[in-house]
């Protein structure tokens, strides 16, 4: 299991959508997707109830948890399962906690999972 940001660039979404046009190029470029360091499912004891967080420049942006989720993990893989087959190395995204907002060059992130013996931190920055 990981954290992931997902990121998109706005205002080529905004403009995509607002002229008909597929927007996949607002979410497919080079750095959009970041992934932190796997750790061992053995980590997340209650799958239901899984905390994590998102700082930007130590700010708490955003504060998840999987109990906020439509759907429990279980029922995710069991949906996408029966549409088409998981693969080793296949990533999940379930959605963004509340706190979706810009960054900007320089600034310092940090992704935090809440394991069963101990936090688990990333931490990056926003490239120039």
């Amino acid at each position: 299991v990981t954290l992931g940001l997902d990121l998109t660039m706005r205002d080529l979404q905004n403009d995509l959508k607002s002229k008909g046009h597929p927007w996949e190029r607002a979410k497919a470029f080079d750095g959009a997707c970041v992934l932190a360091d796997w750790v061992d499912t053995k980590e997340i004891t209650n799958w239901q109830e899984t905390k994590f967080t998102f700082h930007i420049n130590d700010e708490l942006r955003q504060d998840g948890n999987t109990a906020l989720l439509m759907f429990t993990i279980a029922e995710l893989l069991t949906d996408i399962n029966q549409v088409f087959s998981l693969e080793p190395g296949d990533v999940i995204m379930t959605g963004s906690p509340a706190g979706v907002g810009p960054l900007h060059a320089g600034d310092q992130l940090k992704m935090t999972l809440k394991g069963a013996t101990q936090d688990f931190a990333w931490e990056t920055f926003v490239k120039a």
